[in-house]
């Protein structure tokens, strides 16, 4: 059997590992993300990283030392940490309009963090993708 996530730090994932986690439905987006990723900054790297105990496995995303986000595979969906400095989060908020309800109400939580915002979002379809897109947008250009 499976984890809800992928907690065994022996262990690295591999691509049948997270299509089996994520089901037939969401691992079209995964990989539509890591295409993404490629295809809109062809010097991203990705690479698995242990992030701790509670989340487990990710597969960071970054250029150089800016992280850009981690994907962290789920049974059925998959969650993002994207970190935001405080002008891309004033960004964010200025474009609140092109997000949908779930990354509206994340935005809209206040940040405790006076660096900016650590933003935990759940992908569970294209949607939630498009606003991730938006999020890379403004990350990348300020």
């Amino acid at each position: 059997m499976i984890d809800e996530r992928m907690h065994d730090r022996d262990v690295v994932p591999t691509q049948e590992h997270v299509q089996e986690l994520l089901g037939k439905d969401i691992f079209p987006v995964w990989e539509d993300i890591a295409h993404f990723m490629g295809s809109q900054y062809p010097d991203c790297e990705s690479e698995w990283r242990y992030y701790n105990p509670q989340h487990g496995w990710g597969l960071r995303f970054r250029i150089g030392s800016q992280q850009l986000c981690m994907l962290f595979p789920e049974r059925g969906r998959l969650s993002v940490l994207i970190m935001l400095t405080p002008q891309q989060d004033d960004a964010a908020q200025d474009k609140i309009e092109f997000f949908n309800n779930r990354i509206r109400n994340l935005l809209n939580q206040p940040s405790a963090l006076p660096q900016g915002r650590w933003l935990w979002m759940h992908i569970e379809d294209h949607t939630d993708f498009v606003g991730l897109k938006h999020l890379m947008a403004i990350k990348t250009l300020t």
